[in-house]
């Protein structure tokens, strides 16, 4: 290895080298590891890849020094698969290409000047011939640009300094510089490599074997971004989430605004291809190190050129430029007096008026089963159903659910707990399930895939619904029409199974004031109670809002020259809040209502074969045994029947 980590590693973890007032004692230890290295160390560590014999004492992990003074560690250990590996495009430069020879040729050591990045090093070529390479040119980019080296060297940080004085300031953004594994982006690369070896072996064996591997690494490796989305935020945030640079140069936290949004979630559950922070903020095919402020005409970010940014050939090609209105740093908690604020409220809002309500009653049913109450009445319809059940037609009468009803609640079942599972991990990213789960399905590209196709999948389960409905509809309001057959919609409305009537909102008050021990008698409901029926309609509900907002997000290329780029942010929003107001519908109220719930414990039938357990039916839905009953002509021995 020819690159001094300590030099180069994350500037938080960086500690400086004094090198000063070495003592006898620490001589005496320096000349131990050096004498007891050589003896330990194989022949075959003394190869051209070092050639200066370096890594016969920083190869091993323990050479580390206390600095008493600062009360940091020093780690000097060097990794040898560095060079041997050809893991980096410094692999190949002598430790002197970069440390002052004067300073290293003895040991111990002189006191170390800290690495320059810009000094000028020598670099072999597969000639044998060295050529002079410097990064001096950066340093002029750099002026140009949002990142001037005068203004970087300002930089004071919450946690102290990053860098040792006349450090390079390159290390606040470069560390240790490794290639990417060229697989990621190239199929089959190791395959093909060795191809290129054998190949390249036939007359190169023997004196360029390694240049020929490292250049088949450094080029193929470049087929892609030297940093994972991810690893590029992390770098940005030494300084863009540093609370005193951001308090001092007036910046928002931009990093932890990314890292919430659609492309950061995709960079945390590992999507490589995804926008960084360098595809926007760096026009395509420029160099990161001109990157500039905002506010340059010339900036890839300025207002004027932003929407050519987001509309590239790599991100949203076909897409109108109102889609640069989209908010990717929108960071809901300061977005106060913005419309996707208000609506972000609004759904926190419903939530907590439509759940809070409804576990309430949950919890008010648990407790009549623990103090045990009786329902008024219940003895006489339990002898009502036996004798129904009796009836060669009254088994039939009392299916809630018909076979049609029963395979849609299946489907919409299967697909909801597909979108969840696919969809959830994108919305809790940084959590630690999201990742394993995406991983599940095969990745985050096989999860996407999976949500949008199980997503129109339930939007045409749900026309499929819509056209059920409609036709029922048709067929009742022609039963309820005059003797000149003019069909009754009106009626046929009003007579819907799942419309909530005015009758059920008494009874739903009713309900309320028994599960509150303020009524005795508790009201008996129909085939569908008030509960059963929002329940229906927050999914008929649910299932219209996720798909429509689904669908724009989706095709946001199509839906984008039909809406403005803020209406993304609020299909977002909505997409979301809906899906958890859904989420913890289905996932406590409903699974305790058909799993739970003593008088269904441990399944309801009703949705397997259409029947009610009859001690659910007989407390839920009296008014049905008694219609039932009607129909079949069964007299009530509790109450007598008339006609």
């Amino acid at each position: 290895m020819t690159v001094p980590v300590d030099a180069m590693m994350d500037p938080a973890k960086r500690t400086r080298r004094d090198g000063r007032g070495e003592t006898a004692r620490r001589n005496r230890a320096w000349m131990v590891l050096l004498f007891g290295g050589a003896f330990l160390l194989p022949a075959a560590a003394a190869r051209a890849d070092d050639p200066e014999n370096c890594l016969i004492c920083h190869q091993y992990r323990g050479l580390s020094r206390f600095d008493e003074a600062s009360g940091r560690a020093h780690v000097f250990f060097v990794d040898p698969q560095y060079a041997l590996a050809h893991r980096g495009p410094h692999g190949r430069l002598a430790c002197t290409a970069c440390h002052i020879r004067e300073e290293v040729e003895v040991v111990p050591h002189h006191a170390v000047t800290p690495v320059d990045c810009t000094r000028q090093c020598h670099l072999p070529s597969t000639t044998g011939i060295e050529r002079r390479f410097s990064h001096d040119n950066v340093m002029e980019m750099l002026a140009r640009s949002a990142h001037k080296p005068e203004e970087l060297s300002k930089l004071t940080f919450s946690r102290g300094p990053l860098l040792a004085d006349n450090q390079s300031i390159c290390l606040y953004c470069h560390d240790e510089p490794l290639f990417r594994d060229p697989a990621l982006a190239i199929p089959k690369f190791t395959e093909l490599a060795d191809r290129v070896y054998d190949r390249c072996d036939v007359c190169h064996a023997e004196k360029v074997a390694t240049d020929i591997e490292y250049y088949v690494r450094h080029i193929a490796s470049r087929f892609q971004p030297a940093r994972t989305p991810l690893e590029l935020a992390q770098v940005c945030a030494v300084c863009h989430s540093d609370p005193k640079v951001m308090a001092e140069r007036e910046l928002p936290n931009s990093v932890a605004s990314f890292v919430r949004s659609f492309h950061g979630k995709a960079a945390l559950l590992g999507d490589f291809s995804t926008a960084d922070c360098l595809n926007c903020h760096v026009t395509a095919g420029e160099n990161a190190h001109l990157m500039l402020a905002p506010d340059d005409p010339k900036s890839s970010v300025h207002v004027a050129n932003v929407a050519e940014s987001c509309r590239s050939l790599v991100c949203h090609p076909g897409a109108d430029p109102k889609i640069a209105e989209t908010a990717v740093h929108l960071d809901l908690p300061t977005a106060q007096g913005t419309i996707e604020y208000a609506l972000a409220a609004i759904f926190i809002v419903l939530t907590i008026l439509t759940f809070g309500p409804s576990c309430m009653l949950v919890l008010l049913d648990l407790l009549q089963v623990i103090v045990g109450r009786e329902v008024h009445g219940e003895e006489r319809l339990h002898a009502l159903v036996k004798r129904i059940m009796e009836d060669p037609r009254g088994k039939h009468q009392l299916v809630r659910f018909s076979v049609n009803h029963r395979v849609q609640h299946w489907v919409l079942s299967a697909l909801f707990i597909l979108l969840v599972l696919t969809g959830f991990p994108m919305k809790f990213a940084d959590d630690w399930w999201a990742a394993p789960l995406v991983r599940m399905f095969g990745g985050l590209g096989w999860a996407r895939v999976i949500h949008h196709w199980s997503g129109i999948l339930l939007v045409l389960g749900f026309f499929g619904h819509l056209v059920d409905v409609f036709f029922g509809f048709v067929s009742r309001a022609r039963e309820l029409g005059g003797p000149h057959g003019r069909a009754d919609y009106v009626k046929a409305w009003v007579s819907l199974p799942m419309w909530i009537s005015p009758t059920d909102i008494k009874k739903s008050i009713q309900l309320i004031l028994y599960l509150m021990f303020l009524r005795k008698e508790k009201p008996a409901f129909g085939r569908f109670s008030p509960a059963e029926k929002f329940e229906y309609l927050g999914v008929f509900w649910g299932t219209m809002l996720l798909g429509i907002t689904g669908l724009l997000l989706w095709g946001e290329q199509i839906s984008s020259h039909f809406l403005s780029g803020r209406a993304f942010n609020l299909a977002t929003i909505a997409h979301t809040y809906e899906a958890f107001l859904a989420v913890i519908h289905v996932g406590i109220l409903h699974i305790y209502n058909v799993i739970f719930a003593p008088k269904v414990f441990p399944l309801s039938t009703a949705t397997m074969n259409g029947y009610t357990p009859i001690a659910k039916l007989v407390e839920e839905h009296g008014e049905m045994i008694d219609e039932v009953a009607r129909d079949l002509g069964i007299r009530d021995e509790g109450e007598p029947y008339h006609e």
